[in-house]
C-alpha cells in the first residue's frame, strides 16, 4: 500500500491530485496535504510516509528545499510541475519520478504502478539528491551526472565519461571511459531522449553514441562509425545524412 501526502501551495492543484487519486487508485492511501515547505516538513515527521508529491515552486521555498531538510528520506518523491525545463531535466538524471501539471491520469497511473513495483526495493536517496544538486548547480555541461540503476545498485556517472550504450531488448548496456559497463534495466529510447540534447546521437537503432567518442567514419558497408577505442559501429542508411550534418558542425 502506498501512503502518500500531497504538498502544493495551489488549493486547485491539490484538490485535483486528491481527487483523481482518490478516484481511479484504491492501492494509495492519502494521508493528508501541506501548502508549503514547513507545513510539509511537520506533516512528514508526524505521518510518516512512503510517497510525496512535491510541487517545485512555494511561498516559503521550494521542494529541493524540504528534500535538504532531510538527511537521510524515507519516503520517496514525485516531483510535480508545470514548468521550469532545467529542474525538469534535473529531476530527469537524477532518475527521480516526476509529473507535468495538468496531470494526466495515463501517466499518473504509470508513476504509481512503478512506485508499487519498487515499494519493496531499497532506495538510496542520498546519491539521488547529491546527482541532483549537482546537476542544479553545475553551470558545466560535462560535469552533468546521471544515476543509473542496475539490479544489483545505484551509480552516479558523470555524462561526459559515458561513451556509448547498446540495446540489449529491454534493457541498455552502458560503456565507460574509465570504469566497467554497466547493464540497466530501461530501454535505449529512454536514454536517447535524456541524452541528446548532450552531445549523444542515435547512429543505429542499437547504439547510442557520444559523438566526442567519434574517432573516424569508415564509408565501407554503407558507413561506420569508428570510436576512439576502436568499437565499429554500424549507421543507418536514414541517419547518414543527419550525422554528417551533425559532424560538419563541430
Amino acid at each position: 500500500m502506498i501512503r502518500a501526502i500531497i504538498v502544493d501551495d495551489e488549493p486547485r492543484a491539490r484538490e485535483t491530485l486528491s481527487g483523481v487519486i482518490t478516484r481511479y487508485f484504491t492501492n494509495v492511501q492519502l494521508l493528508g496535504e501541506a501548502a508549503g515547505v514547513n507545513e510539509a516538513f511537520t506533516l512528514i515527521e508526524k505521518v510518516n510516509p512512503n510517497v510525496v508529491f512535491l510541487d517545485i515552486k512555494m511561498p516559503d521555498g521550494s521542494g529541493f528545499d524540504l528534500l535538504k531538510r532531510f538527511k537521510k528520506p524515507t519516503f520517496r518523491t514525485v516531483f510535480v510541475t508545470a514548468f521550469d525545463e532545467f529542474a525538469v531535466d534535473a529531476i530527469k538524471f537524477s532518475a527521480f519520478d516526476y509529473l507535468l501539471k495538468p496531470i494526466s491520469t495515463d501517466e499518473l497511473r504509470e508513476t504509481i504502478t512503478k512506485l508499487t513495483e519498487e515499494m519493496s526495493e531499497p532506495e538510496d536517496f542520498t546519491l539521488k539528491l547529491q546527482a541532483f544538486f549537482d546537476n542544479v548547480n553545475s553551470i558545466e555541461r560535462d560535469k552533468k551526472k546521471i544515476v543509473l540503476k542496475t539490479a544489483n545498485s545505484i551509480h552516479l556517472v558523470t555524462i561526459s565519461n559515458v561513451v556509448r550504450c547498446e540495446s540489449d531488448g529491454n534493457y541498455t548496456w552502458f560503456y565507460f571511459n574509465n570504469q566497467p559497463k554497466l547493464l540497466i534495466s530501461r530501454p535505449l529510447k529512454q536514454f536517447e531522449e535524456l541524452l541528446e540534447p548532450y552531445g549523444f546521437f542515435r547512429p543505429h537503432q542499437s547504439h547510442l553514441v557520444n559523438i566526442r567518442a567519434i574517432s573516424r567514419i569508415d564509408k565501407v558497408d554503407g558507413g561506420t562509425l569508428i570510436l576512439e577505442d576502436n568499437t565499429p559501429i554500424p549507421v543507418s542508411v536514414r541517419k547518414r545524412e543527419q550525422l554528417f550534418s551533425i559532424l560538419e558542425q563541430l
